[in-house]
């Protein structure tokens, strides 16, 4: 009997742990530890640079870096965007902490929860006066959702991810490095 209640303590405390949502671990910055890769650099300085290919967390990192710089552009110009820095976990938690305003706003969702395929991502135009573009992600069905925090305290969940930018280029030039770090979370790497 004893044994039967056992098992039973050590089946359920298995089955919480693989459906629990990963924790937090480490962020750190997307630009952290990461070199530049030279555009007109001599074949070797190139590959010196270059991340190995089982390197998932800092491949998605620098898939970043694009959306870093452009935040970096938007700051001041588009409305609520001050002082962006985003970061990346091990556990492929993304963090995109916003300071406007006296304010601290975290941005917080799991890579893996976002959607990734076909119809998971559409652009958000700018067509009135005052407007920003954007981009915006879907969570997956089932998925937790994507955290919004102000001064440490949740505000709400969404069920997307959504990023606006000063400009359209901006955005078209974060959308395919999005897609790629989505796609590395997953595992959906082309072979």
């Amino acid at each position: 009997m004893l044994k039967n209640i056992a098992y039973f303590m050590v089946a359920a405390s298995l089955l919480l742990a693989c459906n629990s949502e990963p924790k937090d671990g480490n962020f750190q910055s997307v630009e952290e530890g990461i070199s530049a890769v030279p555009t007109n650099g001599t074949a070797e300085q190139m590959a010196a640079a270059a991340l190995e290919e089982g390197d998932l967390l800092g491949r998605i990192r620098q898939s970043f870096i694009p959306l870093q710089e452009e935040y970096r552009k938007a700051n001041g110009k588009v409305t609520g965007v001050g002082e962006v820095s985003i970061s990346v976990d091990e556990n492929f938690n993304l963090l995109i902490e916003n300071r406007v305003n006296g304010s601290v706003e975290h941005t917080k969702v799991n890579l893996k929860n976002l959607n990734n395929a076909q119809g998971g991502m559409m652009l958000i135009p700018d067509n009135a006066p005052g407007e920003f573009p954007g981009l915006k992600v879907f969570v997956k069905d089932g998925q937790p959702g994507v955290q919004i925090l102000k001064d440490g305290k949740l505000v709400r969940e969404d069920r997307h991810l959504e990023i606006h930018l000063a400009d359209r280029p901006g955005i078209e030039r974060i959308t395919p490095a999005v897609l790629q770090a989505l796609n590395i979370a997953s595992g959906n790497l082309p072979e």
